[in-house]
């Protein structure tokens, strides 16, 4: 716990406790994952096609694909840093700080350090990749991951600086789909097996699109299982 993070907290949750309606609205959003790795589902299809030509890809597609590819590395190291780093304390967790807990507030309390916040890497990583193609739909992304991020403080869930730090992991990570031979590997094989298996293309891309709404849970449960298996 440090000055900075603390105040911020504070600042936030006193006004929350005020304004009793605008707690449950933004409540809703750590715990509807609708509300969130749904909207950036929905922002990626959208920036992914070209809006006047069905079934086309928009120019510089292979970034957004490159982005998302890089955000699971990216999302996965975040949670090696978790796992390796000292842990922290979530701030709904400590009684102390009398947080407000909204309905659905027990969602927040998980049992792994806050530090840094892999929701965070994940949606900046997303969010980059679709401001690379579409700067219109690209700001309204990262307004949400920014709508986001304030719900995960103002309710305890993440100090200030776990955002920060997942932020800087996600927007890093999403800049290695500019590099020129990765970005025509990724724009030639997605032509490629779009034009051949158009069927597989889209369960692979509606595949990632319900793992990424569910944020990785059916994934995380099966490498949790690999891990106590190794463990054993």
């Amino acid at each position: 716990m440090n000055h900075f993070d603390l105040q911020i907290l504070i600042f936030l949750n006193e006004r929350l406790a005020r304004h009793p309606g605008i707690e449950k609205a933004v409540g809703l959003v750590p715990s509807t994952n609708l509300l969130q790795g749904g909207v950036m589902v929905l922002l990626v299809w959208l920036a992914l096609f070209e809006d006047n030509r069905p079934g086309q890809f928009r120019k510089n597609f292979e970034l957004l694909l490159g982005s998302i590819f890089f955000s699971l590395f990216a999302t996965l190291v975040a949670r090696g840093l978790a796992l390796s780093l000292p842990f922290r304390e979530r701030p709904i967790a400590i009684a102390s700080l009398h947080v407000v807990r909204p309905a659905g507030s027990s969602m927040l309390l998980v049992d792994w350090s806050a530090f840094p916040s892999d929701h965070a890497t994940l949606f900046f990583a997303i969010a980059t990749g679709i401001f690379m193609v579409s700067r219109r739909i690209g700001w309204l992304a990262l307004a949400w991951v920014g709508f986001i991020c304030f719900a995960l403080i103002a309710l305890g869930a993440h100090w200030t600086t776990d955002i920060m730090v997942g932020a800087v992991l996600g927007i890093s990570f999403a800049q290695l789909a500019r590099v020129p031979a990765f970005r025509e590997f990724v724009r030639r094989s997605t032509i490629g097996w779009y034009e051949s298996h158009p069927q597989l293309f889209f369960a692979g891309l509606f595949l990632w699109s319900f793992e990424t709404v569910i944020l990785y849970d059916d994934v995380r449960r099966i490498l949790m299982r690999i891990a106590h298996s190794i463990r054993i």
